[in-house]
């Protein structure tokens, strides 16, 4: 294909798009509002990502070292949790330390008899983890330590955030296949308007020799504009919306909400790949159905 070619389809896309500047205005609009529950869907699910990571590092495991372990073997019993693959962080307290922080709670009567070697506190780790849905194996793991004494530790609670995370990862998933359908389905309604209106140009054309290639590359052209600036639009605006809603609730309970920053490369493109390809996909469906069914002069005659 010729570069003049290439711009007279060009041209002729973007000639398409004013044309039919109401329904392209329409199109966008509904596609907008579904990249918007998309891109709300993803940033919800990622929220939760980032709730559950805050929850893991509160789900720890304690874990008593035995009684008779002396300073080297606590040193490599520090380096054993440490090494489990699961383990992301390991808070190690001394009995003298565990003494100290909680003697406020033991009768004064008692203290300076507890104090020393009557101690009744053990060398303590308190052991956080990365993946709560591996809990119970790498609790496992530790328990088999031969320094371990013995561990306290809520399984019931790791097995419920792991559930919990699945169910979410799965209704998210549905809730943007669902969404992308519907964006799919008005572009190429959209596109299917504009064909039927210009159907005895498309006919005339096809009756002096043009290819169906060369037809559809305006149609293609104008879905994959409209899908730009739906992206375009949507992108300003989930973060127009959820820029406030940081600076409502950014900092606080349970982590608070996850930075933008760290995120908005994957808005950013999903929006444009998804409108372009959802534009395209629309557009070539659409054409190529007329094409196919009614692609002839006979077809408005």
């Amino acid at each position: 294909m010729s570069f003049s070619s290439f711009r007279y389809l060009l041209r002729e896309g973007l000639r398409n798009i004013w044309q039919n500047r109401f329904m392209s205005v329409a199109s966008i609009g509904v596609l907008v509002s579904c990249l918007l529950l998309t891109g709300g869907s993803y940033l919800i699910f990622e929220n939760i990502n980032h709730i559950f990571s805050w929850v893991n590092r509160q789900n720890i495991a304690v874990a008593f070292a035995r009684e008779d372990c002396t300073d080297e073997q606590l040193q490599v019993l520090t380096d054993k949790i440490k090494g489990i693959t699961n383990v992301c962080g390991v808070e190690f307290i001394s009995r003298e330390q565990a003494f100290e922080k909680y003697k406020d709670a033991i009768p004064e009567a008692l203290r300076e008899e507890l104090e020393g070697e009557n101690n009744p506190y053990l060398d303590t780790f308190i052991i956080e983890f990365s993946d709560l849905s591996k809990f119970e194996d790498s609790i496992y793991q530790i328990k088999q330590i031969p320094e371990i004494e013995s561990m306290v530790y809520d399984a019931n609670i790791a097995k419920s955030l792991a559930k919990v995370r699945s169910i979410v990862l799965i209704a998210s998933g549905w809730v943007i296949a669902l969404l992308l359908f519907v964006s799919l389905f008005i572009i190429a309604n959209t596109i299917k308007l504009t064909v039927y209106n210009r159907r005895l140009e498309i006919s005339i054309m096809k009756s002096v020799g043009a290819t169906d290639a060369f037809i559809r590359v305006p149609f293609i052209i104008e879905g994959m504009v409209l899908g730009i600036i739906s992206g375009l639009l949507s992108y300003g605006l989930v973060y127009l919306l959820y820029s406030r809603l940081y600076g409502m609730f950014g900092i606080g309970f349970m982590g608070g909400l996850l930075d933008f920053s760290s995120v908005w490369h994957v808005i950013l493109s999903g929006f444009l790949g998804i409108g372009m390809l959802t534009g395209i996909a629309g557009s070539a469906i659409s054409v190529g159905r007329y094409l196919n069914v009614e692609g002839g002069i006979s077809g408005v005659i």
